[in-house]
């Protein structure tokens, strides 16, 4: 495995993003953002492309809506100059991060889809109302279940990141995030940082 898919995990992509989200809590607007589902969709897109593409992060190229997917971060062998000059550059490129922001409870469709798509880091991001007797992790579990072994690691050496904030009515709770270990066992992943959208208010 390259020193580059290894930097490629859940847990990185996931305290690079908590870290992002963080940081855009000071902002006074971020907490009116999360109370608006389109203003915070492109928010949570942004922050995701800071991810991919800044330097300290994983440093990739980012595109947006390609395969019909929020974001995508990939390398390139192309050149610089090839670069300046697009109608001459070789299509030489390696798809690394696949990014589907969901902002509602209806994930299901990306979970699917994704299955498919040929990433070293699949990642879903959307929101859950942490008050419901239902656990987060019992339902990732059933719909993981739902689609078994053969779709949920059917690319080989390809990992999971879900990233769940919470829905409005419980922005006190912290966002939470999890991955999916090789025997479809749901799986948190914790770190120092609590990012929770309630602190954001200003």
């Amino acid at each position: 495995m390259t020193e580059e898919r290894k930097s490629l995990t859940p847990e990185r992509f996931w305290e690079l993003y908590a870290d992002k989200l963080d940081e855009a809590g000071k902002d006074p607007k971020t907490h009116e953002d999360y109370q608006d589902r389109t203003k915070w969709t492109r928010r949570a897109m942004d922050i995701a492309q800071e991810v991919l593409v800044e330097e300290g992060c994983l440093r990739l190229k980012a595109s947006r809506e390609y395969f019909n997917i929020d974001l995508i971060g990939y390398t390139t062998k192309w050149s610089e100059e090839k670069q300046k000059n697009r109608e001459k550059q070789q299509h030489d490129w390696e798809l690394k991060v696949v990014y589907e922001h969901e902002n509602s409870d209806k994930w299901d469709d990306e979970l699917c889809k994704l299955c498919h798509v040929v990433a070293d880091l699949r990642v879903i991001s959307s929101y859950y109302d942490f008050s419901k007797e239902e656990q987060i992790e019992d339902l990732l579990q059933q719909r993981v279940k739902k689609l078994g072994m053969w779709r949920i690691h059917r690319v080989p050496n390809s990992q999971w990141l879900f990233v769940f904030g919470p829905c409005c009515v419980c922005e006190e709770e912290p966002f939470r995030a999890f991955t999916i270990d090789s025997e479809l066992k749901v799986v948190e992943i914790t770190g120092d940082k609590k990012v929770i959208p309630g602190e954001w208010r200003k």
